[in-house]
């Protein structure tokens, strides 16, 4: 028997949903025994208020959209927020297993992410540290070692190092701070 290269990988179906209701066809599918998957992106978003910090909330980065693995047809059940599946000339609309993989890949490198200040003027937000971290950069020309103590919405960090001998507090930029790397 002779297989085309479709044949070889699962193919991917694109279910459209209700309006935020992505998470909820995701976990249908999952419940159907499907694989499923729909792509996220961390945004920033500022709320009401001139004391409030801002936060990052996860968003789909296809709205309305949940791709789904190893399509058999449509489940006897219903599936919760599921509209149908999405088409396309001739038959449904498909993704090869690679693509989804490179969308998968993308997505945990933070690629799609979309974490700067609005009033900021480009400032990244951290979310990936928090206080209590010891943390690294570079000053100098020298890789320089501290405990940080807060981020602040404006981009700007406030860590304790070690400098000539003694604990001292001070204010650098956020972007510059790497997790620091214990040595063993």
């Amino acid at each position: 028997m002779v297989y085309d290269a479709d044949d070889l990988a699962p193919v991917w179906v694109i279910v459209q949903t209700k309006s935020m209701s992505e998470e909820m066809t995701e976990r249908g599918l999952r419940q159907a025994g499907y694989r499923a998957y729909f792509p996220r992106y961390r945004r920033l978003l500022s709320p009401h208020g001139g004391y409030r910090r801002p936060v990052t909330m996860m968003r789909p980065l296809f709205p309305r959209l949940v791709f789904a693995q190893d399509w058999r047809g449509w489940p006897d059940r219903p599936i919760s927020g599921a509209v149908g599946l999405m088409p396309a000339r001739p038959g449904l609309a498909r993704l090869v297993d690679t693509d989804v993989a490179e969308i998968m890949v993308r997505e945990r490198r933070g690629e799609f992410d979309d974490v700067r200040h609005p009033q900021g003027g480009g400032i990244q937000i951290r979310d990936d540290i928090k206080p209590g971290d010891e943390v690294d950069w570079e000053a100098f020309g020298r890789r320089v070692i501290g405990v940080l103590e807060g981020l602040s919405a404006n981009g700007k960090a406030i860590v304790q190092s070690m400098i000539f001998d003694r604990m001292v507090r001070t204010e650098v930029e956020a972007s510059g701070l790497r997790l620091a790397k214990t040595v063993a």
